[in-house]
């Protein structure tokens, strides 16, 4: 989809800023003090906490004087997202068919930033996974959505990439070499599809195809998530990678509107 081309004086800063200092409370940093957002923001402490304050006022955060929370609030900024979009509601009926065919959990993810973001995934699941709920983001080096992005960057952005991601060990299982990853990045351009052998979570393995428009962008992965223990990852591939090959076949059209 084209972006409109948007001048620096249309853009509203404040609103900038304060969509920035939400993103800055995560499963490490909960809480946070002025001193810490300021840092953390690049603001003055003065500025950090009149956004603070501005977010208590709206009942989007808490405080108890020294440090600052977000509220369940929040919950409705990216419950908007999920009640207006057009493009999950499009992609479900396919994601619950390959679901049914390979009776494994089906996902789509797609690139915010440096992470993927799980957009739909299918109410069929025998598994229990935090890393596969809707909404949920995971790194790109140790998945498998997230080495199908990187498969589709230059060297220059693939080089940036790991600058600012150095690899590091989610599992013992977890990939951290870079030229190892940069390896496996290959691979999945060439072959069109990845494996992750429990690289994120362990006894997880993921199979994961790529989702491409008509103009051959890469705009989503398909990605299906099965428990270590059931078969291994040759037989993994040959059981399934027919079905999301047929899905990703299924999806093509949606992926150009």
């Amino acid at each position: 989809m084209k972006q409109p081309t948007i001048h620096p004086r249309d853009l509203i800063v404040g609103l900038q800023k304060g969509l920035a200092l939400l993103q800055l409370f995560s499963q490490e940093h909960p809480r946070l003090s002025v001193p810490e957002v300021a840092r953390m923001a690049g603001l003055t402490q003065s500025a950090a906490r009149r956004f603070l304050l501005t977010l208590v006022h709206d009942d989007f955060a808490q405080t108890d004087g020294r440090h600052y929370w977000l509220t369940a609030k929040t919950l409705r900024i990216g419950q908007a997202y999920v009640d207006s979009a057009v493009l999950p509601r499009m992609l479900r009926p396919i994601v619950e068919q390959v679901a049914r065919t390979t009776q494994e959990h089906v996902s789509v993810g797609v690139r915010d930033g440096d992470d993927i973001v799980h957009v739909v995934r299918s109410r069929y699941s025998h598994i229990t996974s935090m890393s596969i709920r809707p909404g949920s983001r995971v790194p790109m080096y140790c998945t498998g959505s997230g080495r199908l992005w990187l498969a589709s960057f230059s060297q220059e952005a693939l080089g940036a990439y790991f600058t600012r991601n150095p690899p590091q060990a989610i599992t013992p299982y977890t990939l951290t070499d870079e030229a190892m990853i940069r390896r496996e990045i290959s691979l999945a351009g060439e072959r069109g599809y990845v494996m992750v052998d429990q690289e994120y979570e362990v006894g997880m393995r993921v199979l994961s195809v790529p989702l491409i428009d008509r103009e051959g962008q890469l705009q989503a992965t398909l990605t299906l998530t099965t428990h270590a223990s059931r078969m291994t990852v040759e037989e993994m591939r040959e059981r399934y990678l027919s079905a999301l090959y047929e899905g990703q076949a299924l999806l093509r059209p949606i992926m150009t509107l």
